[in-house]
């Protein structure tokens, strides 16, 4: 692989609390996920045409904060600047048995299209991870 030719595109996405939010709230982060371009093989035979795409990664949302839509809205986020850097795909990576992130993702628009494979996760003793793709809407 030759990094030098990835557009090195990078963006952190943060969620701050409304302006009407209560004052000790004010200043603090309640949501961030991470996007970077990326170009792994056997990712790219999942996305038809596609040289690069966004990776999604590290998305987090405060205790506090949770249950009201803001981790919908950073995947919405994603979606914008996935389209603003002309990218035709998004993936993202989430654990197999972790039901709410399946829920927030299906919802998204992202669907499974492959999974660790078994002896990696039994071998190793970690959990499966699922690769999940949506199509941006350019």
């Amino acid at each position: 692989m030759n990094i030098s030719r990835i557009r090195s595109k990078y963006a952190c996405l943060v969620a701050e609390p409304a302006t009407n939010s209560s004052r000790e709230s004010q200043g603090k982060l309640v949501g961030v996920v991470d996007v970077t371009v990326q170009r792994d093989t056997p990712v790219l035979q999942h996305l038809q045409g596609a040289k690069e795409y966004p990776y999604i990664s590290g998305l987090a949302v405060s205790k506090s904060f949770r249950r009201r839509k803001i981790a919908s809205v950073l995947l919405k986020a994603c979606d914008m600047l996935a389209i603003l850097w002309g990218y035709e795909y998004l993936v993202l990576r989430a654990y197999e048995e972790d039901l709410g992130a399946e829920t927030l993702y299906s919802k998204a628009g992202y669907h499974v299209v492959s999974g660790d494979p078994p002896w990696l996760s039994s071998w190793i003793g970690r959990k499966r991870r699922v690769l999940l793709i949506k199509r941006s809407n350019i």
